[in-house]
């Protein structure tokens, strides 16, 4: 996409439009995620809106001047609650991470959200705005400390014989969890190979549905097919009329497991594999992630992800607790937010038509076949 945009864009937001062949003040991007995008300037981009939404032009430009209103708003709202806690921006780096972060915490709000937003008034959006929690500890970093230094944290002792003990600690029962959580994982794929309930060629086709399952049957089916039904079929498949997901269930009913087993089996029977947006990363350490459909967020303990994606993304993924930490399954490729907004609108589609009422989240508990169909 860069090389195609490259001599178009030009500096003092610029842009030689694509639709109307016009040096004009640039408006955004038309079909960014094909071979060939184009460049709109501002004119055509209202233009284009107000045509693709039969309203007027004035009332496109509105529309945009609203939604503008808001994120403002919403981001000098974030800014200042950032500084009410950290006093001071240590400098601009600083600056631009909490900017990033207070981005990615937005665009994890769906258009219609926002266009509701935009009818508010600017005292009742700052209500709701105060409502929207943030993790600012994560984002917030700490001085470089030798072992002999007195610890940042006030103690007044040693940084050896206080939090570093403590970080390392934490380092050893994340360890320790993910350690259980792969005997759990073992387990239920025994479970299922000895299984003689589970017809695998039927539900290969019931989780992968006709198009992708036409497709495995031409090109064959790869690893990554086969990790991700693996995945369903441990934490999302139900047999008919039982109140829990079958494998799950029945390494609980087996009683194998020894105390912390039970509880991850019993952390991951109430966690859905979700949306979730990348909105900080933590390098080396893992990563905050919030949940797309009911804005909630927790610090993931995971070293591989926090190096393989990037904030601003989305993973469509199982979160769950284990002990004090959150650990992660079902991980796949991110995506931007470009093709998210087509996956999120599959999934909102299947949600409307089950004609539950209880949550995106609790439906995709019961129906992670889902996610086999858009992947």
């Amino acid at each position: 996409m860069k090389d195609k945009i490259s001599g178009k864009i030009f500096e003092g937001g610029l842009c030689l439009c694509d639709v109307c062949g016009k040096k004009s003040k640039l408006g955004g991007f038309l079909n960014p995620m094909s071979p060939d995008p184009q460049v709109a300037c501002y004119d055509c981009m209202i233009r284009i809106s107000a045509e693709e939404k039969g309203i007027s032009i004035a009332a496109a430009e509105k529309q945009r001047n609203d939604a503008l209103r808001v994120s403002r708003l919403f981001t000098d709202c974030k800014m200042k609650e950032y500084l009410a806690v950290a006093k001071d921006f240590k400098n601009i780096d600083e600056v631009n991470k909490i900017l990033q972060y207070v981005t990615n915490v937005w665009n994890t709000f769906d258009n219609k959200e926002k266009d509701k937003m935009a009818m508010k008034k600017d005292e009742a959006l700052m209500a709701l705005f105060e409502n929207v929690k943030m993790n600012w500890e994560c984002l917030m970093d700490k001085p470089p400390q030798k072992r002999n230094d007195i610890c940042a944290c006030g103690s007044g002792r040693k940084y050896k014989v206080c939090c570093l003990v403590r970080e390392e600690q934490e380092k050893i029962e994340i360890e320790k969890w993910k350690r259980f959580d792969t005997w759990v994982i073992r387990k239920g794929m025994i479970l299922m190979e000895e299984s003689k309930d589970l017809d695998i060629g039927s539900l290969i086709k019931f989780y992968f549905g006709k198009k992708r399952d036409a497709e495995a049957r031409r090109y064959g089916i790869t690893e990554r097919d086969m990790e991700e039904l693996n995945e369903w079929l441990m934490n999302d498949y139900y047999l008919p009329d039982e109140p829990t997901p079958y494998v799950l269930g029945r390494l609980l009913a087996q009683d194998t497991l020894s105390k912390d087993e039970r509880k991850l089996v019993e952390a991951r029977m109430k966690a859905p594999k979700s949306v979730y947006m990348v909105t900080f990363i933590k390098k080396g350490t893992g990563a905050l992630l919030r949940n797309m459909f009911d804005q909630t967020e927790v610090f993931v303990h995971d070293n591989m992800m926090s190096k393989s994606t990037q904030p601003g993304y989305a993973l469509f993924l199982r979160v769950f607790p284990a002990g004090p930490y959150y650990l992660i399954s079902g991980g796949h490729m991110s995506y931007p937010p470009m093709y998210l907004d087509e996956k999120i609108k599959e999934i909102l589609k299947a949600y409307k038509k089950s004609r539950q009422k209880d949550g995106v989240n609790l439906f995709l508990r019961r129906n992670g076949h889902v996610f086999g169909r858009l992947l």
